[in-house]
């Protein structure tokens, strides 16, 4: 509870549908992994559309930017760890052991303790998830009070093909082998088709926990549920799990926006913080200012990230509500006639994207983080993301090395041939990691040319 005050002065939300591509682009529900995205493809550099930054990320004075240009940043991967089968995220438990913790689709989840992945697994939760395509164990997020209250939360499909959110409690939070007790389920959702699962759980720096639901599968969202507040799919969802409800294992946020305003039948959802989102597979909150970034994977043609700033002159921000467009918009284009929006004609009604980019230049975004650690001060300020069929590594910057914001953010692909990115992750000092679905675990670097 103590964080969630520190920040309670900041609502955020942010969110970019991780839509793992459907149809042409390999999203369907048989596809091989969980992303939907079919085998890396080489690099273009067609199709690239950078959007002007209407909400340029705040500038405190504590706010570290990169003494160089994205141009002049060397971009390197460190190979750290390997042996792992399918992994798809990678956390910290924030409790100042410097353990990471890594997620395998297949339902374990692995720990990394002074520098060595252990042989026993942190939490098997194979028998309850099913697997194959774009289901299985898909994200894990740990209480900002961990150290104390030893919770974690992890997002799977279960063995019937549907979302489960399950919290489980370490007796000591210090084992990296913890005797669990019975886990208490958080959410169910039934899921109408295989794909499109969501799967992202981050904590918000309000202590809240956000969750990334995606449209429920199929392709070009047949049920329009992303645009229907009724239903939690097509949504970042946001609950406040420090507390248990009457009737249910949370609270409702006193801001969420529809909080005051659903009917008996709880329509529409008071869990929705956002809606629009294809498939949110990862998004990330930038610990200086606290904007959330989101990668969200198109349908046939477009990919896009998405940010929101946590500034006060973002009425968009401190309100909720927010809505991403899918599957009105895809990317900057209306769907599906592939139209593009000019910027004149964009509604203020919907969050439009940061960046888009056009398939092939890469089929299925991967959301990362910003970059606040210590070791690599080139690489400070940029937000890193990848893709996970272009097999490549990009930045974005929203301001300039001399901290003044940017007008247009600067884009630029730092490498590329890097395999299967499917999840980045930090550790406690804010060191970056990506993670590569082929099994392995790499530090991401950054140097001055």
């Amino acid at each position: 509870m103590s964080r969630m005050r520190e920040f309670t002065g900041f609502l955020f939300l942010v969110l970019a549908a991780f839509a793992v591509s459907v149809l042409v682009t390999g999203c369907s529900a048989g596809s091989g992994s969980v992303t939907g995205g079919a085998s890396p493809a080489p690099l273009t550099s067609s199709g690239v559309v950078v959007a002007s930054a209407t909400s340029p990320a705040p500038a405190p004075a504590a706010l570290a930017t990169s003494p160089v240009s994205l141009a002049n940043l060397q971009l390197a991967l460190a190979p750290r760890w390997s042996g792992f089968t399918s992994p798809v995220d990678l956390a910290n438990a924030g409790d100042g052991s410097g353990r990471l913790f890594v997620v395998e689709q297949g339902g374990l989840v692995k720990v990394i303790e002074s520098g060595t992945v252990l042989p026993t697994p942190y939490l098997d939760l194979r028998a309850k998830v099913s697997t194959g395509g774009e289901r299985g164990l898909l994200g894990i997020a740990f209480s900002p009070t961990f150290e104390t209250d030893g919770q974690v939360y992890v997002d799977y499909t279960d063995t019937s093909g549907n979302t489960a959110i399950m919290r489980y409690t370490a007796p000591d939070p210090a084992s990296s082998a913890p005797a669990w007790g019975t886990p208490k389920r958080m959410l169910a959702l039934g899921q109408p088709y295989a794909n499109h699962n969501g799967g992202c759980l981050r904590f918000g720096p309000d202590g809240y926990l956000y969750i990334g639901m995606g449209d429920g599968g199929s392709g070009g969202d047949p049920g329009n549920r992303a645009q229907n507040p009724d239903v939690l799919l097509g949504k970042i969802l946001r609950i406040d799990v420090s507390r248990a409800g009457k009737t249910k294992p949370y609270v409702i946020p006193a801001n969420n926006p529809w909080k005051k305003t659903i009917t008996a039948s709880l329509k529409p959802a008071p869990e929705v913080w956002a809606l629009g989102v294809r498939n949110p597979w990862r998004f990330s909150f930038d610990p200086a200012g606290g904007t959330m970034w989101i990668g969200d994977v198109g349908q046939n043609a477009y990919e896009e990230v998405n940010f929101v700033t946590a500034s006060k002159r973002d009425s968009r921000a401190t309100k909720g509500g927010l809505n991403f467009g899918w599957r009105r918009y895809e990317g900057l284009h209306r769907f599906p006639s592939g139209s593009f929006v000019g910027a004149s004609s964009r509604s203020s009604k919907y969050v439009w994207p940061t960046f888009n980019y056009h398939h092939p230049t890469g089929e299925s975004v991967t959301g990362g983080y910003v970059y606040r650690g210590a070791d690599f001060p080139a690489l400070r300020g940029t937000y890193v993301f990848g893709d996970f069929v272009g097999g490549w590594v990009s930045g974005i910057r929203l301001r300039a090395p001399d901290g003044s914001a940017l007008r247009t953010p600067e884009q630029r692909r730092l490498l590329s041939s890097v395999g299967q990115p499917s999840s980045f992750g930090v550790d406690e000092r804010g060191e970056l990691y990506l993670v590569d679905y082929r099994g392995s675990v790499l530090q991401v670097t950054g140097t001055a040319k």
